[in-house]
Order: C-alpha cells, then structure tokens, then sequence
C-alpha cells in the first residue's frame, strides 16, 4: 500500500469515528428528552388480599435460640462432648468443686453410648473431704432458672468399681444457698447405671447451678446428665411460656432447622437430620461452626416437628 493509499484509508477511519461520535450524543440528547410517566392506582378496588398462608416463622439455632432458649434442657453440655467423639474432650461449662487435692476429672471414652462414646472419669482423692463433699458442678446456660414449687427431672447415667454415695443438688450459682437435693447410694453400679429422679425447689434462684457431690473416696464415671422441668408444652420438652408466644402469633407455617446451621462451614459440621432423632442419649450432637457453639441436639427433627 502506497503513502496516499494509507492517508485515504486514514482519513476515512477516522470520519467514520466521527461520525459514530456523533450519532451516539444525538441518541443520548434524545433518550435524555424522553420522559417516563408511571401510575399507581391506591384505591380498595385495586387491592388484593394477602393470603395468611404467608404469614409464618423461621426457626434456627443462632445464640442459643434452641439450646438454652426454646428447649427447656437446663444442662450445657450434658454429654461432656462438645470437644466432639475424642479425648480429652471440652467439658466446659462443668467445673469441679474442691481442689485439685482432693478431686481430679478428666474425660474417657469408656461411656455405654456406642455414638457417644466420652463420659466423664471423677476420682475424689479427699480421705477426709470438707463438709459437702466435693464434685462437679453446671451452670446450664448462663445459670438455671428454677422457680419455687416447681420439680425438675433429674436423669443421668453413673457407673462404679464401687457402692455410690452421690448427692444431686441444685443451688443458687455461689453454691451457698440449697434448693433442692436428693442422694443417691448405690451398692450395684459396677455396669453403667440409669438414674431417675425429681428434684422440688424449696425457693426462687434465677441463677442456679446443678451440683454433684461426694465425701467417698473412689472413682464414678458420669454421663449424658439431663436437668429438663416437669411442666413443659405438651410434655414435650418445650419452655411453655415461650412457645405460647409464638402460638399467640398464629403462624401458619414454621421454617426450620434454618439457614447457614444447616450447612455449616465445614461439611463435617453440617446439620444430619437422621442423627437428631431416636434415644437422646444416643444422638452425636455436632458443632455449630457458623455461630460457635456445640449443639447435642436433644432438640432435634422429630421435637421440631411436635411444634407444629
């Protein structure tokens, strides 16, 4: 191509990008001009009923609205598990009472639960223990709240090399002031054994705590302790007052177990329904990664749907 050949050529690109130029800023000016005209029409006539169908919850455990919230289970931790299936696992919020002289815990897989296999080992070391013995204490979910006149339904699983002396007990959170107690001696516990008893509240402590004591030297093996009131919705398991609340709203439907609880995180830490059904005791429980807590998941499927 010669050097007026290439001018031409040049030339005309650049007419046409001219040209293009131009054609776009007329067809904004004329876009610009344009006016839109939308109308609403507000009248009764117009208007469409909303079905109540639409009208529901959403239920999902997020800051302990299930645990500690909407289920009436008063233990945190109940299975000594939220470390998860191995040893030593997190025991937290249990704590011991006595010293480290006279009472040493430690977590074993030595529990009669197959897909719950950590229980707790307590070896009381004190020949002579001070006045109340020494234990283990739980504080529930930021401390129990037990009424006057009410009774709780103590279950737990124990097992001994030995005869138990053990006392139940609930007190307000300084362990001074007794609420409720029971004690429980037993010669035949060599196998794990399943304990049931109610415990009645002599007076009102908004901030209690679950003790389990003793003065005998020895060792007893503790799990899946369970603290639930006698008086809940339909005997489900389900805070009363709180669920007529949500009764009062008159939902329709109820969404659950929820969102990002459901996922998790981690697909390891996702929510399985078929684990959240049959003997409470026997259900894994898991770890709640988005909101970082554990769950055992004693409020599972099956106690979801007898909310509906």
């Amino acid at each position: 191509m010669g050097t007026k050949d290439a001018a031409a050529l040049h030339t005309i690109l650049c007419s046409l990008l001219l040209l293009s130029l131009s054609c776009g800023c007329l067809a904004a000016e004329s876009e610009g001009a344009q006016t839109a005209l939308l109308e609403v029409d507000t009248s009764w006539k117009a208007a469409r009923k909303i079905p109540q169908t639409l009208f529901g919850l959403f239920f999902e455990e997020i800051n302990h609205a299930g645990a500690g919230g909407l289920w009436a289970e008063l233990v945190s931790n109940r299975g000594f598990e939220a470390g998860g299936p191995y040893t030593p696992s997190n025991i937290d919020p249990w704590s011991i009472i006595g010293d480290e002289s006279s009472i040493y815990v430690k977590t074993e897989r030595a529990s009669c639960f197959s897909r719950n296999m950590v229980a707790l080992r307590m070896e009381i070391l004190c020949a002579k223990c001070p006045a109340g013995g020494v234990g283990i204490y739980n504080p529930g979910f930021w401390g129990m709240n037990i009424e006057e006149g009410k009774s709780y339904n103590l279950v737990m699983y124990i097992r001994s090399l030995e005869s138990v002396e053990l006392t139940a007990s609930l007190t307000c959170s300084d362990g001074l002031q007794n609420i409720a107690a029971a004690v429980i001696v037993d010669t035949n516990v060599s196998d794990w054994r399943k304990i049931q008893m109610q415990l009645l509240a002599k007076v009102t402590c908004r901030t209690s705590r679950l003790e389990l004591t003793t003065s005998k030297r020895g060792v007893i093996w503790i799990d899946q302790v369970s603290l639930i009131p006698s008086d809940t919705y339909k005997g489900h398991g389900f805070r009363k007052e709180l669920i007529h609340m949500l009764v009062d709203l008159k939902p329709r439907f109820l969404r659950f177990p929820g969102g990002t609880f459901v996922e998790g995180i981690l697909l390891r830490n996702a929510f399985r329904w078929r684990e959240t059904i049959g003997p409470w005791e026997e259900r894994p429980g898991h770890y709640g990664d988005v909101w970082n807590y554990w769950t055992d998941d004693g409020l599972g499927y099956y106690e979801l749907l007898q909310v509906c």
